[in-house]
């Protein structure tokens, strides 16, 4: 508590930078939001000035850094931050965005390379949806239909950090979008923080990790159909759809480790089931990281 309160006292007496309202109303500039926002410009603006002393206390304030890693409920949010969060808004579209970035591994390489990686993957996945945006709304017009009535393209990304240690940090960002139906991907990033490498199942699980997955896999199916088959209608192999239903994971199978250590391997919607169903997340052992 004592270095809790030295950190808070740094914190206080932190002076804002002047130029603090320049950068996000730049900011604003380069993500093009025009509409509808400036009523919260105001809000943003003290949360920006919040994480930005936030993350240069955790930078340059050993005392505070430490502070937040001896808070438990604290220690992941020094681990991922919110590094962007924006809202593009129009008759068109409607996107919000909140990116994570990793900080604090004491991995500068490994820090760069994910949250580049992140930030070009999620910039990708933005323009192609304004691109489709835009091309449903000329496709809607050529067809004659009442532009004023449709609906906009929703895109929505978030995060969620899964687990937090010494050794590993487990998070998944989550792509929800909206237009006639709704639809949601997730993108997984398991972390070994002493390598700085991506973790596999194998590094998770052992050797004989595929064996074991499939098998734990297919009882709690059985188990959950056989308890209540309506709530858990998983598909099933038919004479037209041979490959239908779970057939085993795959080499590229995503997975996370949860607060427990244990290894979830995770299916999107509509992999081994109607959508209604949702995500599916399956416990296969405990993680040997």
């Amino acid at each position: 508590m004592r270095n809790l309160e030295e950190a808070r006292k740094q914190y206080e007496a932190m002076e804002i930078p002047e130029q603090l309202d320049d950068v996000v109303n730049a900011a604003f500039d380069r993500a093009s939001v025009r509409r509808h926002i400036a009523w919260y410009k105001p809000v943003l603006s003290a949360a920006a000035s919040v994480c930005i002393l936030f993350v240069a206390l955790l930078n340059i304030s050993p005392t505070f850094a430490h502070a937040m890693a001896e808070v438990p409920v604290l220690g992941s949010v020094a681990r991922v931050l919110t590094f962007r969060s924006y809202a593009i808004e129009s008759d068109t579209e409607l996107i919000t965005v909140n990116q994570p970035s990793i900080a604090g591994t004491g991995n500068t390489e490994l820090e760069k390379r994910v949250n580049n990686e992140i930030q070009a993957k999620i910039d990708a996945i933005v323009e192609q949806v304004r691109q489709e945006a835009k091309e449903r709304r000329e496709q809607a017009v050529a067809d004659g239909y009442d532009i004023n009535e449709m609906m906009p393209v929703m895109l929505d990304i978030r995060y969620e950090v899964k687990s937090s240690s010494e050794k590993a940090l487990s998070f998944v960002i989550y792509k929800t979008e909206t237009a006639a139906s709704s639809y949601t991907e997730q993108l997984f990033y398991n972390l070994d923080l002493s390598t700085g490498k991506d973790l596999t199942l194998q590094d998770v699980l052992g050797p004989d990790y595929k064996a074991t997955a499939d098998k734990t896999i297919k009882e709690t199916i059985d188990k959950r159909v056989a308890e209540d088959p309506e709530a858990w209608p998983y598909f099933t192999p038919s004479a037209d759809m041979p490959d239908e239903g779970f057939q085993g994971i795959s080499d590229h199978q995503k997975f996370y480790i949860d607060q427990d250590g244990n290894v979830v391997i995770s299916f999107d919607e509509y992999e081994i089931g109607p959508g209604s169903m949702g995500i599916q997340d399956f416990v296969v052992g405990k993680s040997l990281v």
